[in-house]
């Protein structure tokens, strides 16, 4: 039987998870990066729920796992969409 903190736990892995799959669908297939960070977090934070913590980790790790470096680079103001 998992604790609360075991459930909490896994709950918030898998929002990661669940934002990380939805950041990757922007990324992929050399997508051009519409929005800045901020604006993606902000959509995220209302789909999933989830943290600017988890939203960090998903980020990074769909960068890392889309290999869309150029992702980390902040969009200027004049860019803003």
């Amino acid at each position: 039987m998992k604790t609360n903190r075991a459930l909490e736990a896994a709950r918030a892995r898998e929002n990661r998870e669940k934002c990380r799959d939805w950041l990757i669908l922007h990324m992929s297939d050399g997508k051009p990066k519409l929005h800045t960070k901020d604006s993606y977090r902000d959509l995220a934070r209302q789909q999933f729920s989830c943290s600017s913590a988890a939203f960090n980790d998903a980020w990074i790790w769909a960068v890392e796992d889309t290999g869309r470096q150029d992702w980390y680079e902040s969009r200027g103001r004049n860019e803003e969409a």
